[in-house]
């Protein structure tokens, strides 16, 4: 090699090095990338240190921290109990939550009770995150008092986007839908008399609303059902056919994980105070709209739990007329309470084949018909289908209605994402929301007159 090609080589190899120091964190970048919540970046800049001083606490529990928020749960562990054992104030806060998550429920209640006495011995504070995990595990350690006894008869995973589809229920529990005002579950009664669903109000809370059906085929103006989300999201609701029991979910602080299902019921001045229904129901992570069919004596609930990402999980069930609980020494208890095997809950030699056909069969009637609307006619027919009208003006009305109906539910749409985007900080979206609310106030009156013509030319 020449001379100057030995230089050569000498230059970029010094400017590599110069490179990648530059690239790299120093210990003290790292520690300001870990307190912003970048994970990722400061990890290999704690690794590297690490490997220097593996006997490091701080270390330790930074790099098992970092190793936990990105993934790497199983390397995290040791890290983070090496920590806690040299006395770290934080680790035990993060391997309560680690065994809360694997459902390791009493060993997460151990590790809350040191990491509680961790911070009285530094006297020190529990920030509001870590509050909201504690506050969870402790009520989740409660909750294995009343694991309730079911049976299980089957299990489905399926698309989160599209769950509602596998839910089959006969017309006497209502109807479960979408649409693009409600991206959630709507529920209707089986008489098309009352709705309720989740709306999004200005402080971007998802807040449960009803309405009632008005002559005409319209709705009244929806009420708002505040108690429901006092303190968080609620959504997904489902009422029983007592027209008083309704089940919903919500993210509220009587969660024990993100969405939790409650059950209230309405009494003289409103619903009462929501309870949560415990386990197996509910657990560390989303678990929704419960349903249950009386007619099948089915009942139906979503969960995240052990799902892949953008999957649920549906578990059909045999609701019991009155609670039955798992006594608490129970040895599987966990198993239950965390649904280990569904066929775990069967009695010996139970073959629910029949009830499973019986399901099926009335998501086969359901799909038979397609309905696209509801349509209360004076003389009490109810229309669901353009076919349905015998007026050709009034079929053409009815199109109009249903193409403008479709664009007030887009400007809803649009109207929610405003709203949330104001009530984040971004005011300058003030005039915008205005202008739309007026457009839909027009929208609606526009909508009423266009189905007064519908059912004034089906009249002649």
């Amino acid at each position: 090699m020449s001379s100057f090609s030995k230089k050569y080589v000498i230059i970029v190899a010094l400017c590599l090095v110069s490179a990648l120091c530059a690239s790299a964190m120093t210990l003290e970048e790292a520690k300001a990338a870990y307190l912003a919540g970048d994970y990722a970046s400061a990890l290999p800049t704690f690794q590297e240190q690490l490997k220097r001083r593996p006997k490091d606490a701080r270390l330790n529990h930074w790099t098992g921290v970092c190793l936990y928020q990105t993934g790497n749960i199983d390397a995290a562990i040791p890290l983070l109990e090496f920590a806690h054992s040299k006395g770290v104030v934080e680790s035990p806060r993060f391997l309560a939550e680690i065994t809360f998550n694997n459902y390791q429920i009493e060993e997460a209640q151990e590790y809350a009770d040191d990491y509680r006495t961790a911070l009285d011995k530094a006297n020190a504070t529990m920030s509001d995150e870590a509050e909201i995990t504690i506050d969870r595990i402790d009520r989740a350690y409660n909750m294995l008092d009343r694991v309730e006894k079911i049976v299980i008869i089957d299990s489905l995973t399926i698309d989160k986007i599209s769950f509602l589809s596998a839910y089959r229920l006969s017309p006497e529990s209502g109807i479960l839908s979408t649409d693009a005002s409600c991206s959630t579950a709507i529920y209707t009664t089986e008489n098309s008399q009352l709705k309720l669903w989740a709306d999004v109000d200005s402080s971007g809370c998802s807040t449960i609303v009803e309405a009632t059906a008005l002559i005409g085929g319209t709705w009244d103006t929806p009420h708002r059902i505040e108690e429901l989300s006092e303190s968080g999201n609620a959504c997904y609701p489902f009422l029983m056919p007592d027209g008083t029991t309704l089940y919903f979910a919500s993210d509220g602080d009587q969660s024990i994980g993100g969405y939790d299902i409650f059950v209230t019921n309405r009494g003289e001045d409103g619903f009462l105070e929501p309870q949560n229904i415990g386990m197996p129901y509910n657990s560390p992570f989303n678990d929704y709209m419960l349903a249950i069919d009386e007619l099948t004596g089915i009942g139906w609930w979503a969960t995240d739990r052990n799902s892949p990402d953008g999957m649920v999980t549906i578990y059909k069930f045999i609701p019991n007329d009155m609670r039955v609980n798992y006594p608490s020494d129970e040895p599987n208890l966990i198993d239950y309470a965390r649904i280990a095997s569904y066929k775990a809950t069967w009695t010996d030699g139970a073959d629910y084949s029949n009830l499973l056909r019986q399901i099926d069969n009335i998501g086969q009637r359901k799909s038979s018909t397609a309905t696209m609307f509801r349509l209360s006619m004076p003389s009490g027919k109810i229309y669901t289908t353009l076919d349905d009208f015998i007026n050709e003006e009034a079929r053409e009305r009815m199109s109009d209605y249903l193409d403008a109906q479709n664009r007030f539910n887009n400007d809803t749409v649009t109207l929610q994402e405003l709203r949330r985007q104001y009530a984040s900080g971004n005011t300058s979206v003030s005039n915008e929301i205005l202008s739309l609310e007026r457009q839909q106030l027009d929208a609606r009156r526009e909508l009423q007159r266009i189905l007064n013509d519908v059912i004034r030319l089906e009249q002649m």
